[in-house]
């Protein structure tokens, strides 16, 4: 089969990817033939299909053994398509399932989960994922790239250098598209040239839009190659633009040629860099390239989770917690909101982000809570917390999961091996390959998902850890 070969299909599942797949077989010729019926079966992938779709497709790139193809024509609809509400669906990499109907979306969700967790013999600790409370507009950040031939908005699905140029966004609350068309006016009209991340050149690179949902506060970075390029007018010009859609504005600079929108200086053009955000009962400071969870509504209910998990484990065991470590632990979020519910409960937080660690022990002392946590920045790899006899440890790493050392840190041979483990994953897939290695000395008490992210593949896990008895 060659590239631009097209192919007649039916999808039977998704992939890891969130792409409608099937099993399609191959002829001595190259053709198509039913799967078993040729020489070989090869696995085809298709993104924005859904399951059930019969559709015309084109290969289009082989990507580890599977054929990737564009979806061309869809003949028949499998019944858990709807109609996309975004204009830019289908191209836009943003959102890969908006024309995926939501109960579908949870449905397979729950599906990966469980499949997870049945081959540790543990479908029985799996709860039903926990619903979005909105799965449109519920983003706090979005990062909109520009690119090379003006555009300002996301990257197409699949490309690094081909870009959707915006007019909506429907994953952020529908006052920000202003912004976008903003940033292009302003660099119009001051000859400042878009970034070509192909031959690293240009002046503007990304416009970052943050939103403090229950503050109301917005802060806007926009992220330039050198800041000596953008001149007094030019920035005069741009806080005018912009001050009534943002309560801060900032311009960043990133000199690297590396394509991030994480800034490495910022110029204040409108009022502080940072803005607040209020979860649950806490509210917080943040920094323009701190982590925060995307989605505020549900942030306030995976917090929920993960302190109701320990306030169980507390009731249950009829015990008191002294100490617990909060690894990964950002601005305080999971650290701080545990130091104001349990009353006899120290904090100690650990994160490689020192401006993040800044703000979390600021964050702790305004809610009325710094005389009961200590935060301290770096790496977790380092260690520097391993002696802390700490009752619980709050797990929430980045996407690829724990470092092996702190893996058999916690819950190797001779480690620290804490009563209780709480882990938030939001990649469950890399969790897979570590359960393992806390199976040897733990239970698996419970396992909450949680749909953080809606028209997307992505989904967080809650899982509950508690020694096993000797």
């Amino acid at each position: 089969m060659k590239y631009g070969h097209r192919l007649q299909v039916e999808i039977q599942t998704y992939d890891e990817s969130g792409r409608g797949t099937c099993r399609i077989g191959i002829d001595r010729a190259g053709k198509q033939v039913a799967a078993g019926q040729g020489e070989s079966d090869t696995t085809v992938a298709v993104p924005f299909a859904c399951v059930g779709d019969q559709a015309l497709v084109t290969f289009v790139k082989r990507e580890y053994g599977v054929k990737v193809c564009r979806l061309d024509e869809i003949n028949a609809p499998g019944p858990d398509r709807v109609a996309a509400p975004c204009p830019h669906a289908g191209v836009c990499g943003g959102c890969l399932w908006q024309h995926l109907a939501y109960p579908a979306q949870l449905a397979e969700k729950q599906r990966g989960v469980n499949e997870l967790f049945a081959k540790f013999d543990l479908s029985d600790r799996v709860r039903p994922v926990m619903p979005a409370d909105q799965t449109l507009g519920y983003r706090n950040r979005m990062d909109y790239c520009v690119g090379w031939n003006g555009e300002v908005g996301l990257k197409e699905y699949g490309s690094w250098n081909r870009y959707v140029d915006l007019r909506q966004c429907l994953l952020m609350k529908p006052d920000a598209a202003p912004i976008l068309q903003a940033v292009r006016d302003w660099m119009r009209e001051f000859d400042l040239q878009p970034w070509d991340a192909k031959f690293h050149a240009g002046d503007v690179r990304y416009a970052v839009v943050r939103d403090g949902q229950n503050t109301g506060q917005r802060l806007v970075t926009v992220v330039v190659k050198d800041s000596k390029r953008v001149g007094d007018d030019a920035k005069r010009h741009l806080s005018e633009k912009l001050a009534p859609h943002c309560t801060g504005l900032l311009l960043g600079e990133l000199t690297k040629d590396t394509d991030l929108s994480l800034a490495e200086t910022f110029e204040p053009l409108i009022g502080e860099p940072w803005f607040d955000e209020r979860v649950n009962d806490v509210t917080y400071r943040i920094h323009p390239n701190s982590f925060f969870q995307t989605n505020t509504a549900m942030a306030a209910r995976l917090q929920d989770a993960v302190l109701n998990t320990i306030a169980m484990e507390i009731r249950d065991s009829n015990f008191e917690i002294r100490k617990i470590l909060d690894l990964y632990c950002g601005l305080g979020f999971f650290g701080i909101a545990a130091a104001k519910r349990f009353e006899g409960a120290h904090i100690y937080g650990y994160e490689i982000d020192e401006q993040a660690i800044k703000l979390a022990s600021q964050n702790a002392i305004n809610n009325g809570v710094g005389e009961k946590c200590e935060f301290q920045a770096g790496k977790a790899e380092d260690l520097s917390w391993k002696n802390i006899p700490a009752d619980t440890v709050i797990l929430d790493p980045p996407r690829s999961g724990l470092h092996p050392k702190v893996l058999m840190s916690l819950v190797g041979e001779g480690s620290m091996q804490p009563r209780s483990i709480v882990y938030v994953s939001c990649n469950y897939r890399r969790f897979k390959d570590e359960l393992p290695a806390f199976l040897k000395h733990y239970d698996v008490v419970s396992v909450q998902p949680l749909d953080l992210f809606p028209q997307t593949r992505h989904v967080e896990v809650v899982v509950e850890f508690k020694k096993k008895a000797v």
